[in-house]
């Protein structure tokens, strides 16, 4: 059996992979909020994937939480074969609306902390090993406002192709994900002008389906060949 853990997984698009890597055979570490209400997502995975899984709470905007993440996946397998970077955070608003607080909190969940839980959990991951981060395309094309998003998010795609040559040689691959809008609880709350707004610019009108990115996710992983790549999932976004 493999084992996989997913940052961010028990909601979107996080949950989404969980799914589909539990649903491949694998062992999946599933990481929430401390203090969020899984009931509803264990009474899911339970039915489904018995015996398949471990929550492991940890608030992955600090150290304590990446402490929290690691010391439960370390103790808990002798060979972490997929690691999975999904956990983030955003803020919307204009430059003039910036904290340093905001500011920091956005930099840390997104990039600042996935460096330090490779750092920390590189040495878990096998030969042909996986390691997978959740980009976004607003890391590609800038938004005007949710500016801390978008730095960190351009700096989540280029460490993935930074780090290939560290892994050089150890056949471990590094890649990201760069969804466009994705169905998840962070868009349900649109306005539906908002959201015909964007469908609008969007080949195939509509938001993805975090499945579909779990799908991705799960392509990546089984090409030996992926490497180094920053791969967009947007449906054809701003194609005119």
């Amino acid at each position: 059996m493999k084992y996989a853990l997913v940052t961010g997984s028990s909601s979107g698009i996080g949950l989404a992979i969980a799914e589909k890597l539990l649903t491949e055979g694998c062992f999946v570490f599933v990481n929430h909020f401390p203090g969020e209400d899984t009931t509803a997502v264990e009474d899911n995975l339970n039915l489904r994937f018995p015996g398949q899984y471990s929550l492991i709470p940890a608030d992955l905007s600090g150290f304590d939480g990446l402490d929290a993440l690691c010391g439960k996946t370390e103790a808990s397998c002798k060979a972490l074969d997929y690691l999975v970077l999904n956990a983030g955070a955003t803020e919307r608003g204009s430059l003039d609306d910036i904290t340093p607080e905001s500011w920091n909190r956005v930099i840390s969940v997104n990039l600042t902390i996935p460096v330090f839980l490779v750092q920390r959990l590189h040495r878990l991951i096998p030969e042909h090993g996986r390691i997978v981060f959740i980009g976004s395309k607003m890391g590609i094309l800038p938004h005007g406002m949710s500016l801390s998003y978008s730095v960190s998010k351009a700096g989540v795609n280029f460490l993935a192709q930074s780090l290939v040559k560290f892994f050089e040689g150890r056949n471990i691959t590094v890649n990201a994900i760069a969804p466009g809008f994705v169905d998840t609880p962070w868009q349900k709350h649109k306005p539906p002008e908002i959201r015909q707004s964007i469908e609008s610019k969007v080949a195939l009108h509509r938001f993805a389906q975090p499945a579909e990115i779990g799908d991705l996710c799960w392509h990546i992983i089984q090409n030996e060949y992926l490497n180094g790549s920053v791969i967009s999932i947007d449906g054809g976004y701003c194609y005119r």
